[in-house]
């Protein structure tokens, strides 16, 4: 921790030390004022948040094409990059869990994405993408309790190009994306747009001589563009996105020298998933007032795989598909003047219906457990948030908000196992959670450059029922113990989890609008923390309540642009997360076969999965010619670092701090240009995942990859 701090200070300094020295100005280029565009935000300017903006240059820049690649680029984020694209767990300021709902939440061209096996795509066309952190219940609701990722595609009305790209690199990677973005009339704009992604993956399954991690992604978007009137706006978009993956590359963890070998399994393991996403957006804009309705559904279905014993040997195998219809509906009411009040209202409803059938196979037993479980979630919300600006004192405003969030959860369930009588299970669940979400912000800004805030706010993750859990029940049932009537409540269900978060905050920019300083110190205090756990015979994970926890640390961003064509920037996260009151029981077995439970406490422990630091470094340069051969060079290179990450309870087993280099470099002339590229360029050895199911497993972290990419746009 003290290098990284040394570290984070040194090259602060050179940052502004370089800021400071007298370049040729006919080369500067003062950086962009980017703000938050979020359509329910009441600061017409700057909103006290801490947030990551990245327009169109960043993203590629940064080689950003899913979610994961955020990792580092924004401060305390992380997504670990393992499993299946429906593995997508995220951890924002050490806050997150790998099973329950999620504790982000997403948003593309402001539709919600409900389920987090949704939130792993494709990332192109896109204008923007901001990242906020920290509790977003007050104007976001459910499952924004770590933060919020907002996403904004193109729009044919503002820009208007053909564009495609073909690309390759090793590992049999080949990719394809194609755009066209124009216009029928002044008002009327459309895009038509498409990728495919292969990879033949990173990983051989020892046992088949297969691709473990093999890939293949493809999709398109259809957006429709009307400015109806000067004051009346609609869009349509329908998005789709297919993925087929050989996934789960699972191998012998060695607890001794930390080493994940290559998978070896009889199984198959894949994930497949396709999803449809459709949205109508209209807006009507006054110059006092913005009405904005977004009406959205979004579709999918899929299937997965998994060899549960991750072996050669025949024991457990389990299936999973899913199926989901969302719904959602969010009218916005706010203010559109140069008011020193500013005022939002909104209200949203969501519906959303997930089917699951998942057959367990236990082999060991000889014995097939059909699963079906219907789950019916329904929601609905309330919520307005308030500005005062220039409060007694000119630059000083105070924001307050409150949501009321509902939710009805309904669950039925139909699993067995054939020719037993007691184990057969068959009925309904249903729970209701009604929150209250607060937010109070002081911020003071003495000019439009410089302001500093602080915020109090609560979060919220909902609660729901463990399916995994009947498994359990199931097994119980089976003889010699025969237990007939389980309190199916009771094993099943699993409690919402709260926190209260305090932060304090500001950012400025100096030296001519060259460097862009944004600092922030965090307390968050969580209730009902919701955990990952492995009980007896459970085919996967189940989500349990533990206790207490606290999440305490800061943040630190500069983005500079240091002249004649160069620009670095520095993103830097600490969050210090850690149980405060959390007990569990232990289970072994004596050398009888007798049960023995031992009480633990993990008070003091730190969250598992969830990294201590973050950190990025990036250099680009670029530049222009004339009357040469080419007309623009330009050059990135990117440092992200990530630890330290326990993967228990009891913190013994944990990946320390590594380190990834990448680098891109590209040419253009005319309407062609040429990248190319390489991740992990050092082949950092490293692991992105553990888990104990009966042995210790995990898997490895992505080897180097390089590549090119041709580019036309015209």
């Amino acid at each position: 921790m003290n290098k990284l701090f040394f570290l984070v200070v040194f090259v602060s300094t050179t940052l502004v030390a370089r800021a400071e020295d007298k370049v040729d100005t006919t080369h500067v280029v003062k950086l962009e004022e980017v703000v938050v565009s979020s359509l329910k935000e009441t600061s017409p300017r700057q909103t006290p948040v801490s947030s990551t903006v990245l327009t169109t240059a960043g993203i590629k820049a940064s080689q950003i094409s899913s979610v994961r690649d955020l990792n580092a680029l924004v401060p305390n984020f992380f997504i670990p990059d393992y499993g299946s694209a429906m593995s997508t767990t995220s951890y924002i300021r050490g806050i997150g869990s790998r099973n329950s709902g999620q504790s982000m939440g997403l948003y593309v061209d402001n539709v919600p994405y409900l389920e987090k096996s949704t939130f792993d795509f494709d990332f192109f066309d896109i204008r923007q993408i901001e990242v906020l952190r920290g509790a977003q219940g007050t104007l976001y609701g459910r499952n924004a309790e770590g933060g919020i990722i907002n996403i904004y595609t193109l729009s044919p009305l503002n820009y208007q190009s053909t564009k495609m790209s073909i690309g390759a690199g090793n590992y049999g990677l080949l990719n394809a994306k194609l755009g066209h973005y124009g216009k029928l009339t002044n008002n009327l704009g459309f895009a038509v747009s498409g990728y495919y992604n292969h990879s033949d993956g990173f990983f051989t399954n020892q046992f088949t001589q297969k691709s473990a991690d093999k890939e293949t992604s493809a999709g398109g978007r259809f957006k429709l563009d009307w400015s109806i009137s000067p004051e009346f706006t609609a869009q349509y978009a329908i998005n789709f996105d297919h993925v087929d993956q050989a996934a789960f590359p699972y191998g012998v963890y060695n607890l001794t020298t930390n080493k994940v070998d290559q998978p070896s399994f009889n199984d198959p393991t894949s994930y497949n998933r396709n999803m449809l996403t459709n949205s109508l957006s209209l807006q009507y804009k006054t110059n006092k007032w913005i009405l904005t309705s977004i009406t959205s559904h979004q579709y999918f279905e899929d299937d997965m795989k998994m060899d549960l014993d991750y072996s050669a040997s025949d024991k457990m195998a389990l299936q999973q598909m899913q199926k989901q219809n969302a719904f959602n509906e969010e009218l916005i009411f706010k203010s559109n003047s140069q008011s020193d009040y500013q005022w939002s209202f909104g209200a949203s409803g969501f519906m959303q219906q997930l089917d699951n059938n998942s057959p367990l196979n236990m082999k060991n037993y000889h014995l097939t457990i059909p699963g079906f479980f219907n789950t019916d979630n329904k929601g609905a919300a309330l919520f307005h948030q308030s500005t005062l600006n220039n409060l007694l004192i000119k630059g000083l405003s105070v924001t307050g908000g409150l949501r009321l969030d509902y939710e009805d959860v309904n669950l039925d369930y139909n699993t067995y196992v054939d020719q037993v009588a007691t184990a057969k299970f068959k009925g309904n669940e249903s729970v209701t959670f009604t929150e209250l979400l607060p937010k109070l912000s002081l911020k003071y800004e003495w000019n439009d450059r410089q302001f500093v805030y602080a915020t109090a706010s609560r979060g919220y993750k909902t609660g729901g029922f463990n399916v995994q859990m009947f498994s359990d029940l199931l097994t119980n049932a089976l003889p010699p113990l025969s237990i007939t009537n389980p309190d199916v409540r009771k094993t099943t269900l699993y409690k919402p989890e709260f926190s209260w978060n305090y932060e304090i905050g500001g950012q400025c920019l100096t030296f001519e609008n060259r460097l862009k300083t944004t600092v922030s110190v965090f307390y968050s205090k969580l209730d009902n923390v919701q955990l990952a756990k492995i009980f007896s015979s459970t085919s996967g994970r189940v989500v349990t309540n533990a206790g207490q926890a606290e999440s305490k640390g800061f943040e630190l961003s500069l983005d500079a642009n240091l002249g004649s064509g160069f620009s670095a920037t520095l993103n830097y996260g600490y969050a210090k997360a850690t149980f405060t009151n959390y007990t569990d029981t232990l289970k072994t077995y004596s050398s009888t076969g007798k049960a023995i439970y031992t009480p633990v406490d993990y008070k003091g422990k730190h969250i598992p999965y969830a990294p201590q630091n973050t950190l990025s470094l990036s250099g680009t340069y670029e530049h222009e010619f004339r009357n040469t051969f080419i007309d623009r060079i330009s050059a990135t290179v990117q440092y992200t670092g990530i630890g330290k990450i326990y993967w228990t309870d009891a913190n013994d087993v944990s990946q320390d701090f590594y380190s990834l280099v990448n680098a891109k470099v590209g040419i253009s002339k005319g309407a062609l240009g040429l990248e190319l590229w390489a991740k992990n360029i050092l082949d950092t050895r490293y692991n992105v995942f553990y888990f104990y199911s009966g042995g210790n497993f995990g898997q490895q972290g992505k080897p180097t990859q390089i590549g090119a990419t041709l580019k036309v746009e015209f």
